[in-house]
């Protein structure tokens, strides 16, 4: 192992690399590593994944970055919508909830065994709803 690979790995203990590919994306953290700037890429956010809905993602047409702390974390995107495997739009428009939410890249639940489920999904969010509850609270004091 290199000198700085393993300086790396002492100092934070995790690579970067994998750091970053575990935690949780926001839209343009997740867009900025797509190729041919994120055109035609299905996302989906990972609240729709965790409750089951299936076929309902964002295919996006447009995205543009700001930098913030000299990342590209925060930006704008537009895309379109399918629910349910049908198109909701004709013309890209902007998609909300860019930062607020986590999003993964489009793959179906039922795929890897999650259904959609009423309680599941009342569940989810509820635990949503009380984590922007505390993450408010925290930033009152």
């Amino acid at each position: 192992m290199s000198k700085l690979a393993t300086q790396i790995l002492t100092k934070t203990g995790i690579p970067p690399t994998v750091a970053f590919e575990t935690k949780p994306k926001t839209l343009p953290e997740l867009l900025n590593v797509q190729r041919k700037n994120a055109y035609k890429t299905k996302v989906m956010p990972t609240h729709w994944f965790e409750k089951g809905f299936d076929g309902c993602y964002y295919e996006i047409h447009k995205a543009k970055y700001k930098r913030y702390q000299n990342e590209p974390t925060h930006g704008k995107a537009w895309g379109i919508l399918f629910w349910r495997g049908k198109q909701m739009t004709d013309k890209p428009h902007k998609i909300r909830g860019c930062l607020k939410f986590n999003w993964r890249i489009y793959s179906s639940p039922n795929e890897q065994g999650i259904y959609y489920d009423p309680e599941r999904a009342m569940e989810v969010e509820r635990r949503r709803t009380n984590m922007l509850k505390e993450y408010c609270e925290k930033q009152a004091e």
